[in-house]
């Protein structure tokens, strides 16, 4: 699933763009929704593309009132592959320009970098944001025992330096595992101790989505739908019991269901993208509103923002202008379809009761589910955080202003 982490229970209503500055990578995990021949051929967007990108997320939420009155909160991925292969100049260079557009938007603005950590390179890359999110996953990610060598290192580095308040860099520090067969087969407890040995808080174990280099090994590594549901409800135990015990804990999407739960109301990280809002823009400038699918080559896109035309001014001097706009796509018939199309309930779910909270879950699986057993959305983990909420477990947010649950409140 998409990397990064949103706290569950905030009351945020957020669009998630992800920039996909490069495809290229020094990794080619067994389980990576892109495949490795589009890594090979990947172009890296130019500083010029890249500020016409946030520029156009910018100008868009300032002028589509319907679309910032919906969401609260920017959600900004600069991603890959590994963004960090653009070089460090490129960071510092684009960034500052980056950020002064963004100070323009009204709404709340998460502005990350999602990175492999796996060099000198990368940790200094990540050293100019605010917020990092990397991945691990056992026997899948690393093709060398010296690159998971450095990646812990690096995690090591940031996570001592993020405690410093006079050291600038990143102070929001989270990861991504993929549920791949290894990591199920490990079990929530020890992963989770794992990462929390390494230091982390924020967690997001990912259900797996056979997309890419993922789909081709898709037998050897995906866990059935059971198993990946009873991993859920296995965090779920280890984090209702030790939440309070670790400053800063958040596991999703067992924090994220808890509060869908409690709240009635879907929550944005447990939903397919597409149907709260998102965007992937390929490093070619294509776009498409699945990020996994833009992990393909032959994806059908919403439209290509760099594409140019040349103007010739007053004075006769020919300058290259873009063509096509963050808004151009967003309200463009092709996306629009896309939106609709996600949001319509595939028969299984159309009789299910946890379906005004699940949404489906992931087209991707669907279409790959063949209707028995465990379904897509994982219902039967939905059904145990259900059970928990109704026996008075509450999310964090809740907790946190006092709330309860009606069943729990006092009568006369």
């Amino acid at each position: 699933m998409q990397p990064g982490l949103t706290g569950a229970g905030n009351g945020r209503s957020s669009f998630l763009f992800q920039i996909n500055v490069t495809r290229r990578c020094q990794l080619r995990c067994s389980h990576c929704y892109i495949l490795s021949d589009k890594k090979d051929t990947s172009p890296d967007m130019s500083e010029e593309e890249f500020l016409h990108v946030v520029a156009g997320i910018v100008e868009h939420m300032q002028s589509d009132y319907e679309f910032s009155r919906r969401y609260n909160l920017v959600d900004i991925h600069v991603i890959g592959g590994e963004p960090s292969m653009l070089g460090e100049e490129f960071y510092r260079s684009a960034l500052p320009k980056a950020k002064a557009l963004l100070a323009q938007i009204p709404q709340e603005v998460s502005f990350s970098i999602v990175s492999n950590l796996v060099t000198t390179e990368a940790l200094n890359v990540c050293r100019l944001f605010d917020k990092v999110a990397t991945s691990y996953e056992r026997s899948t990610r690393f093709n060398k025992r010296k690159q998971e060598e450095i990646w812990r290192s690096n995690v090591r580095t940031l996570m001592a330096e993020s405690k410093l308040k006079d050291v600038p860099g990143p102070k929001d520090f989270s990861v991504t595992t993929a549920l791949v067969r290894p990591v199920v087969n490990a079990g929530a407890a020890s992963m989770i101790e794992e990462l929390l040995d390494l230091a982390f808080t924020k967690m997001h174990f990912g259900f797996f989505i056979p997309s890419g280099d993922g789909d081709l090994n898709a037998k050897l590594l995906q866990p059935k739908h059971s198993e990946t549901a009873q991993f859920y409800c296995d965090a779920l135990d280890w984090y209702i019991e030790n939440r309070d015990k670790v400053d800063d804990l958040w596991i999703n999407p067992c924090e994220s269901w808890l509060q869908a739960i409690h709240s009635e109301t879907s929550m944005d990280d447990v939903v397919c993208p597409i149907v709260h809002g998102a965007l992937d823009i390929d490093a070619d400038g294509r776009t498409i509103s699945c990020i996994e699918k833009g992990g393909t080559n032959d994806y059908h896109s919403h439209g290509n923002l760099f594409e140019t035309k040349e103007v010739q001014g007053d004075d006769g001097a020919v300058s290259v202008e873009f063509t096509t706009s963050v808004s151009d796509i967003l309200s463009s018939r092709s996306y629009l379809r896309e939106v609709t199309k996600a949001m319509r309930l595939p028969e299984a779910c159309r009789s299910c009761d946890e379906r005004h909270l699940c949404k489906a879950n992931c087209g991707v699986l669907h279409d790959q589910w063949n209707g028995q057993g465990e379904c897509p959305g994982f219902k039967s983990f939905i059904k145990y955080a259900r059970s928990k909420v109704e026996e008075g477990v509450l999310p964090k947010s809740a907790l946190m202003k006092g709330d309860l649950p009606p069943h729990l409140i006092a009568v006369g």
